[in-house]
């Protein structure tokens, strides 16, 4: 509820003779021009929201703002993990307009629930002397099954906004709003301790400058919304207890920015509000009954001013328009002013506490050198490799000697010939190297624990990384076609990624290609080279299988075409000799698709089971790589790095001070 609402009489006879009439002089000296627009036009106000789709957005910044404009963003630039990115935007766009035509956001949390603090929003908002407006209708709605967050903006009722899945937008012709270029964000705050709902790594105030919009998309992810300043909202001691645990510093360094609301019983004898405390007691349902008396008749001004107050609400709304224009001394309005101060003081905490961090590591007294740990992480690798080449053994083992592999025979190849890409497919993944690849995972996240880099490349030559492969290949063309490639074909090493670049250029003793080896990091090489063969290996035996079938149905179709020939052209010739030829056709045949596939499934074995040993084999060298290039840094290189960063922070955090120094001279 505004402040002067109840200072406002009705334009009618009626009420000059009435208690509210005392005020008429504080209402004349109320600057009514200020609010008074032109019945055509519609003012409204440019929102903070930046849209994602602007790219390359440049604003034009006041010549005032300019020095403080790009101190905050060289702040963002060298001190980017040391403060919130999400208010620092929010305080540079503050900076991009002059003065009052900056947007102020105030955020409205209700704690656990967003109904009570939806009244309370229009409450604070809300016109005594109007009659009750259809945006009120809607914020005193119950929010069951709809918890979406309700942004209220200045302007017509019936302004059409596009959808946001993040937040459902009301525009109100406030006078709060219009005057003082607000907007108010009404949301939930779950301050639900037994639940941990909130991440470790977020600190409370955080949480309640920073407020997170549900986000309705698959990947659920919230959405952070920064503010200005923030209004919390609670029903009963419960909600207050809960908050006292959720934020146990009390706003110490967040003084002005937060207010906390508790909705309890009126007292029964009148208490002075502390309009300094950082929380207040309220009941709204004393001031809705407030704003109804009024709105009922205006006769019932003293009833209204005395349930109003008797509300707590007043403290509320002197808070909500507090510090929200500008001054003479800083063109900037001193809300914004408190919001780059916060954060300048966040970030050079922030840039103390790494500090002190870095110190405690390099003063504890350590028990386990470099060397030590270096050594066991090589005992950990040594074994997750002797268990890796154990697993591939036994559970190749038993994928061969399993009933799948057995339905590939070749003599089943008749009704089986389309199963084949199915039944290798299942082996690899099933039985290649699966406990592994999991086991792996648990290797990169003790590494991480021993403080190693995360860069898991392997270090590789650049010359090798552009190399032409000459691969010797033999001038004889084989009689057969053979299922896979031979020993004499070069296989790529499981830890690199052979793309072909340009066309191969066959002569009588060389095989000359280029190909490009793309590095893969050392985690990920076991599912990489799994997907590697079975692109390269499927395809051809399938392929081979059904050459086969076809290769034999014909020599059996022509081998008894002709017996049949022989046996109609020499009457001599019996059906018994006739027909030889076509048995000898159909032997020959079957004889060589057994041949043929059963070597091609030999091959096939023995190239999954290399395969498995060269991509063990590669994670270790890998691993072992990245365990001696730690041994190389530990030494004051890595440490070097974090003091420069911090003193570019901490140099960064002096500037932005020195610039809000000088604007406000």
């Amino acid at each position: 509820m505004p402040p002067w609402v109840g200072l406002v009489p009705r334009c009618t006879s009626s009420c000059r003779e009435i208690a509210i009439e005392q005020y008429a002089h504080a209402i004349r000296s109320f600057n009514i021009t200020q609010l008074r627009r032109p019945l055509g036009l519609r003012v409204r106000s440019a929102s903070t929201h930046i849209s994602p789709t602007a790219i390359n957005y440049r604003p034009i910044v006041p010549r005032r703002n300019t020095e403080l404009y790009e101190a905050l963003q060289k702040l963002g630039k060298d001190a980017e993990q040391f403060n919130n990115l999400r208010r620092l935007q929010l305080a540079l766009r503050g900076l991009e307009v002059e003065g009052d035509a900056a947007v102020t956001r105030v955020a409205v949390l209700g704690l656990n629930s967003q109904g009570g603090a939806q009244r309370l929003a229009r409450l604070l908002l809300a016109d005594p002397l109007g009659k009750e407006e259809d945006w009120e209708k809607e914020l005193n709605k119950p929010t069951e099954g709809d918890d979406s967050a309700v942004l209220i903006r200045f302007g017509d009722e019936h302004d059409m906004h596009a959808p946001n899945p993040l937040y459902k937008t009301i525009s109100i012709p406030s006078r709060i709003l219009g005057r003082y270029n607000l907007e108010l964000l009404v949301s939930t705050l779950n301050v639900d301790a037994g639940r941990n709902l909130t991440p470790t790594t977020e600190r409370p105030d955080e949480a309640i400058l920073v407020p997170k919009l549900r986000n309705p998309s698959h990947s659920g992810v919230p959405v952070p919304w920064p503010v200005h300043k923030t209004l919390i909202f609670g029903e009963g001691l419960d909600s207050a207890i809960a908050f006292g645990s959720f934020w146990p510093d009390n706003g110490e360094n967040t003084e002005g920015l937060v207010k906390v609301a508790v909705n309890l019983p009126p007292p029964s004898e009148e208490v002075e509000a502390d309009q300094e405390a950082l929380s207040t007691p309220v009941n709204v349902d004393v001031g809705t009954e407030a704003l109804d008396s009024i709105r009922d008749s205006v006769q019932n001004s003293l009833l209204y001013e005395r349930k109003w107050f008797a509300s707590n609400l007043p403290p509320l709304s002197k808070w909500l328009i507090d510090n929200v224009e500008t001054k003479s001394i800083s063109p900037i309005k001193p809300i914004h002013r408190s919001l780059i101060g916060s954060l300048v003081d966040e970030t050079e905490a922030n840039i103390t506490r790494a500090d002190a961090q870095q110190l405690a590591i390099l003063t504890a007294p350590t028990t386990t050198t470099q060397e030590q740990v270096n050594a066991e992480m090589i005992v950990y690798l040594e074994s997750w490799a002797e268990k890796g080449h154990e697993e591939l053994r036994d559970s190749l083992d038993e994928g061969f000697h399993g009933r799948s592999w057995k339905r590939l025979a070749w003599w089943k190849l008749w009704w089986r010939v389309d199963d084949v890409g199915m039944v290798l497919e299942e082996i690899v993944q099933r039985r290649w190297l699966v406990k592994t690849e999991k086991d792996a995972i648990y290797l990169a996240g003790r590494m991480s624990q021993a403080g190693f880099p995360e860069d898991t490349l392997p270090q590789l030559d650049q010359q090798e990384n552009s190399a032409i492969v000459l691969d010797p290949v033999s001038a004889e063309t084989p009689a057969q076609p053979e299922p896979l490639p031979t020993s004499s074909s070069t296989t790529p090493e499981p830890h690199t990624l052979q793309t072909p670049t340009s066309s191969t250029t066959t002569t009588n003793e060389t095989n000359l290609s280029t190909e490009i080896k793309l590095q893969v990091p050392w985690p990920n090489l076991i599912s990489t080279a799994r997907t590697t063969l079975l692109s390269t290996t499927l395809p051809p035996l399938q392929s081979l299988a059904q050459r086969l079938l076809i290769t034999t149905l014909s020599t059996t179709t022509t081998s008894t075409a002709l017996s049949a020939l022989l046996y109609m052209s020499i009457p001599s010739l019996s059906l018994f000799e006739a027909s030889a030829v076509a048995v000898l056709g159909l032997t020959i045949s079957l004889r060589r698709m057994q041949r043929v596939w059963e070597d091609a499934r030999e091959e096939w074995q023995r190239r999954v089971r290399e395969e498995g040993r060269q991509t063990l084999k590669g994670v270790e060298v890998d691993v072992r790589d990245v365990i001696g290039r730690k041994g190389k840094k530990v030494g004051g290189v890595l440490e070097d790095e974090g003091v420069r960063e911090r003193k570019s922070a901490r140099e960064a955090v002096v500037a932005v001070r020195e610039a809000l120094e000088r604007l406000e001279k």
